[in-house]
């Protein structure tokens, strides 16, 4: 087991299929899960900070990062099975499951599929359990032909893929204007998922509906919504009428525990207190 040294490491959740997930500390296990196209190591100052007191495991889910890459399985029930899987070959009870962006996808398809009895909390940042949806009042990720429009032109190549990172980096993850190094390195931590998983997984998550479990989760365990400034005037109502159980915190763009680490770590240590 990981203690005062950062550990990369590989588990086989399936015949040929490695995920690859970063560890340090021991205690009570988090679980960080990252959105579309990034590896665990996003999360790099959460392992710093939590390792003192926790056993922190920061995950590259299926197809991205360092873990395997698969011609099937790009979804997210099969990102929900590898998670169980891991679990699983790690022992872990009592467990916060943590995820951002898509990994609210990977995290709601655990517990539809798993239940929630090795599960303590449940953390989530800056995404909706409905992505899509025809009632304009409700917090989704664009409209219908925004979203087409993504899957069809824009995710079709490698330098679409760095194209819509690139934009999406600097208008919607990160509220400060980034230096060109700084930037480069998100995109090349994106770029090690391959363009034609990533549009896969996009289609999969915009077609996605958890709202039923993720209701379910915040009517029976402690619940917390990380929403991000640009979302808050749709997103907060959202949560609050349509998840009912979960606490609300709204602070930077999409990237916020990146970008804020300090003060992000400090909500989410509350949280934790109160468990």
């Amino acid at each position: 087991m990981a203690k005062d040294r950062l550990e990369s490491k590989y588990v086989t959740v399936s015949p040929g299929v490695e995920l690859h997930f970063w560890e340090k500390g021991e205690g009570k296990p988090l679980v960080f899960i990252p959105g579309l196209t990034f590896s665990g190591e996003i999360f790099k100052a959460q392992i710093e900070h939590f390792s003192s007191d926790y056993r922190v495991i920061a995950m590259d889910p299926r197809g991205q990062g360092y873990s395997s890459k698969t011609v099937d399985g790009n979804d997210y029930l099969t990102h929900g099975r590898d998670v169980a899987a891991l679990i699983d070959a790690l022992g872990l009870e009592d467990i916060v499951l943590i995820g951002w962006s898509t990994g609210n996808l990977d995290t709601w398809s655990y517990v539809q599929q798993f239940g929630k009895d090795k599960l303590r909390g449940v953390v989530t940042i800056d995404m909706s359990p409905l992505p899509l949806s025809p009632d304009p009042a409700w917090w989704t990720e664009g409209t219908i032909e925004e979203l087409s429009a993504v899957a069809t032109q824009v995710l079709t190549s490698p330098e679409g893929s760095r194209g819509f990172f690139s934009e999406y980096a600097t208008g919607v993850m990160i509220q400060h204007e980034m230096a060109p190094a700084e930037l480069d390195y998100l995109l090349d931590i994106s770029a090690r998922t391959p363009y034609w998983i990533c549009k896969a997984l996009f289609c999969d998550a915009v077609f996605s509906n958890f709202l039923d479990t993720a209701k379910d989760v915040g009517a029976t365990m402690p619940s917390l919504m990380f929403i991000a400034e640009h979302w808050q005037d749709v997103a907060r109502p959202f949560v609050e009428t349509q998840l009912p159980g979960y606490g609300t915190y709204v602070m930077g763009g999409h990237l916020m525990f990146y970008e804020y680490p300090e003060k992000w770590n400090g909500v989410l240590e509350e949280f934790l207190r109160r468990l």
